[in-house]
C-alpha cells in the first residue's frame, strides 16, 4: 500500500494506526497539496457487505458533523477492492499515549480534556449520533492542546429504524457500558459511561476493570463494584471523583442526562473541590432475566466459555427455576414459529407495495423535497438527511439524492438526501517562512487564487519576499473564492544611519543610538589621556555614517579617566589689556598629553584678565601654553613632566 496513489489522488506515505476493521495511513492529497489521513478497510472485509455498510456509515455519520473537536471527513471512495475514507490529518498524540507516557494526569488537564470531549459528543448527540466507541485511542491531542474525537466507525443514528447489534462485541470492552456488555440497545448514556472510564484512567493511570478475556471484563462492567478513583489517587478532589462515579453508574438512570450536564460539573470541579460524595439512587439496571442469564456472543475460548457459563448459573436452584427454564425454551420455539410466519407475511406484503418513480428533488429546499417525495407516495419516516458542504446549491437545498431520479423503486424504499450546509471549505495551509511565490502556489493548489490573496510588506530580519505571518492561521476553514487570505511578507531589514557618538558621554551616546534605531552592545572602559571619565573614546563595529539594518548593536569604549602616571596642573595665564583700549580677541592654545593645539579660550574682551588653564602631562609629553591677542602671540609657557 505504501507509495500507492489511491483513488488517483491520495499518495500513501506510511501507516500511522489501525484497528480491527481498518488501517490508517498518512497520505498526500496531490490535488490540494495537504497531508490527510486515509482509513482503508482491511482486505478480509472487502467481500463482507455488512462490514462495508458499517464502514460507509462511518463516513456518512462523521461527514455530517462539523466541530473543532471532531476530526473532519473530506472524502469517501473505492479503488478496486479497497474502500477508504479520507480524514483530517492531526499532528499530535492519542490520549492513550499521553496516559502511558505520563501516568495519572493533573486534574486541571483532565478537566480541560474532558470538557473538549463533551463538546464534541454534545455536537454529535444533538444530531442524533452516538459514538459507541469512546476510548483514549480515539481521542487525539494536537500540539496546540486541541482535543479531537475520531473514529465514528460504529456510530449510529438514534432513529426508530436503528439496527440493534444485540449480543455483538463492537468497540473496546475495557470502555464498554454495562448495557453494551449485555448486548442491549445503547444511547447517549453509553457514551457518557465510556467517557467516565476515560476520565477514570486519566486521573488514576489504571483501567477500572481488567480480566483474562474480553468476556470476563465485560461481566465486571455489569456486575462488579468500582474501585473508587480516590482510593488509587487520594490527591484528586471529591468533585472530580463525583463526575466519574456519576458517569460510570451501572444504571443509566443514575448517569448524567447529557454530556452538556456533565460538562457543567467539570466546569466547577476546581472551584467546588470538597462536596458530598455522589451516591447512586437506582439499582444496577439488570432485570431478573438478565441476572439469570446474560447472553454475550464471542465466547470462543475456554476462558470466555467459563466466564459466560459462570454468568449463566442461576443464583438459586429449585423446581421453580426448572419450570421457568422450560417455559423460556417453549417461548423461544413459539417466537421462531411466529418469525417464520412473519417472514412469509412480510414477503407477500412487500410484493404488494406500490412501485413509484423517483422524482428529481436536487436543487430544491429540503422541506420542498420532502413534500414532493411524500406526494409521490414515499413515507417521510424513510427519508434520511445528510448535511454536507456543497458549492452547487444554496444552504438548505438538496444537492444529491439516492436513489437517482427516474428510477422505479418500492414506495417503502429508504431515501437519502444530501443537504448543503454552505460552501465547501478548505483548511488554510501553513505558508509562514515560505518564499511568497511558493506560498501562492500552495494556496492555489488548495483552491485559493491570487485574487483572494492580499499581500502586505513590512521590514523584517527574514529574507526579502519571505512570508512572516498569515491570516487566517493554519488549519482554519477557508471558503475558496470568497474568504480573503492576508500574507505579511518581509521586505528585508530597515536600514538606518550610524551616528558619531565618540566624544559624547555614555548616557548621551545611548540616547543617540536608541533614537537612530540601534541598540547598545558591549560597553568597555579603559584609561585615556584625551577624554575624561565617562566619555566615549571609540565605537565599533560600525563607523559613523554607515547604513546598517535597524536594531543592530554598536559596541562602545568609554574612558575611565586619565592613566595613573598622568599629572594635571592649573596655571594662571595673565592677558594684559591697556586701560581704555577697544575690545580685543583673546585666544589660548594648549599642547599636552591630550593633543596638540587645543583651543581652550577664545573670547572678546576690553579688560585685562587672568585665565586658569588646566594641562595634562604624561611621562613622554609635557605641556605648552600660548596665548594670543588679536592674532599676535602675547606669551608662552612650557611645562616639563619632571618639572612639576
Amino acid at each position: 500500500m505504501i507509495g500507492r496513489l489511491l483513488g488517483g489522488r491520495y499518495q500513501i506515505e506510511q501507516a500511522v494506526g489501525g484497528g480491527g476493521m481498518s488501517v490508517v495511513y498518512r497520505a498526500l492529497d496531490t490535488i490540494l497539496g495537504r497531508r490527510v489521513a486515509v482509513k482503508v478497510l482491511r482486505s478480509q472485509f472487502g467481500d463482507d457487505a455488512d462490514f462495508i455498510r458499517r464502514f460507509r456509515r462511518e463516513a456518512q455519520a462523521a461527514a455530517s458533523l462539523s466541530h473543532p473537536n471532531i476530526v473532519n471527513i473530506f472524502d469517501v471512495g473505492t479503488d478496486g477492492d479497497d474502500h477508504f475514507i479520507v480524514m483530517e490529518y492531526v499532528e499530535g498524540h492519542t490520549l492513550k499515549e499521553w496516559i502511558q507516557q505520563r501516568g495519572p494526569l493533573p486534574v486541571e488537564e483532565v478537566v480541560e480534556i474532558g470538557r473538549q470531549v463533551c463538546a464534541a459528543l454534545a455536537h454529535a448527540h444533538d444530531r442524533g449520533i452516538v459514538h459507541r466507541d469512546i476510548k483514549p485511542h480515539n481521542i487525539l491531542i494536537t500540539d496546540a492542546r486541541v482535543v479531537k474525537v475520531t473514529d465514528f466507525g460504529i456510530a449510529r443514528a438514534i432513529t426508530a429504524n436503528t439496527i440493534t447489534y444485540a449480543g455483538s462485541v463492537i468497540g473496546s470492552v475495557h470502555y464498554f457500558s454495562p448495557e453494551q456488555a449485555r448486548g442491549e440497545m445503547t444511547d447517549i448514556k453509553s457514551d457518557i459511561y465510556s467517557l467516565g472510564v476515560v476520565l477514570y484512567e486519566m486521573v488514576t493511570g489504571h483501567l477500572p476493570f481488567s480480566g483474562d478475556s474480553p468476556i470476563s471484563v465485560a461481566l465486571k462492567h455489569v456486575r462488579e463494584p468500582l474501585v473508587e478513583p480516590r482510593q488509587l489517587n487520594p490527591g484528586i478532589p471529591q468533585s472530580m471523583e463525583n463526575v466519574i462515579l456519576r458517569a460510570m453508574a451501572k444504571n443509566p438512570l443514575d448517569r448524567y442526562d447529557s454530556v452538556k450536564e456533565m460538562a457543567e460539573d467539570l466546569d466547577v470541579v476546581l472551584e467546588l473541590r470538597d462536596v458530598p460524595k455522589f451516591v447512586p439512587q437506582h439499582g444496577d439496571g439488570q432485570s431478573e432475566e438478565t441476572r439469570l442469564y446474560t447472553p454475550v456472543s464471542g465466547a470462543e475460548n475456554s476462558a470466555d466459555r467459563k466466564a459466560a457459563d459462570e454468568a449463566a448459573k442461576p443464583r438459586r436452584r429449585g423446581w421453580f427455576y426448572v419450570k421457568r427454564a422450560a417455559l423460556w425454551t417453549l417461548a423461544v420455539l413459539l417466537v421462531m414459529a411466529v418469525l417464520g410466519v412473519g417472514a412469509y407475511y412480510a414477503f407477500t406484503t412487500w410484493m404488494r407495495v406500490l412501485d413509484v418513480t423517483m422524482p428529481n428533488v436536487v436543487g430544491k429546499p429540503y422541506a420542498d423535497a420532502v413534500a414532493q417525495l411524500t406526494q409521490s407516495g414515499f413515507s417521510q419516516n424513510n427519508i434520511q438527511r445528510v448535511d454536507m458542504p456543497s458549492n452547487a446549491v444554496p444552504p438548505g437545498a438538496v444537492f444529491k439524492q439516492d436513489p437517482d431520479a427516474g428510477i422505479t423503486v418500492k414506495a417503502n424504499r429508504s431515501i437519502t438526501l444530501w443537504v448543503s450546509i454552505g460552501q465547501e471549505t478548505v483548511a488554510m495551509p501553513a505558508v509562514e517562512n515560505m518564499p511568497l511565490s511558493q506560498a501562492k502556489q500552495l494556496l492555489k493548489q488548495n483552491g485559493i487564487p491570487d485574487s483572494q490573496i492580499a499581500v502586505n510588506y513590512e521590514y523584517s530580519d527574514q529574507p526579502k519576499d519571505t512570508v512572516i505571518r498569515q491570516y487566517p492561521r493554519e488549519e482554519v476553514a477557508v471558503v475558496p473564492g470568497k474568504d480573503q487570505v492576508q500574507l505579511v511578507v518581509s521586505q528585508g531589514p530597515q536600514l538606518v544611519t550610524v551616528p558619531n557618538v565618540v566624544g559624547s558621554t555614555e548616557q548621551d551616546a545611548r540616547q543617540q543610538l536608541t533614537a537612530a534605531g540601534l541598540t547598545v552592545g558591549k560597553v568597555q572602559t579603559q584609561p585615556d589621556y584625551k577624554a575624561p571619565s565617562g566619555v566615549v573614546i571609540q565605537q565599533a563595529p560600525y563607523k559613523p555614517g554607515d547604513q546598517v539594518p535597524k536594531g543592530r548593536a554598536v559596541d562602545l569604549w568609554v574612558s575611565s579617566g586619565y592613566p595613573q602616571d598622568a599629572k594635571t596642573a592649573v596655571f594662571p595665564v595673565v592677558v594684559a589689556i591697556p586701560a581704555g583700549h577697544s575690545p580685543v580677541q583673546v585666544k589660548i592654545v594648549v599642547t599636552d598629553a591630550r593633543g596638540a593645539n587645543q583651543t581652550v579660550v577664545s573670547e572678546t574682551t576690553s579688560v585685562s584678565k587672568v585665565y586658569p588653564v588646566q594641562v595634562v602631562l604624561s611621562p613622554d609629553t609635557g605641556a605648552d601654553i600660548k596665548w594670543y591677542v588679536d592674532g599676535q602671540q602675547q606669551g608662552e609657557k612650557v611645562i616639563p613632566y619632571n618639572g612639576m
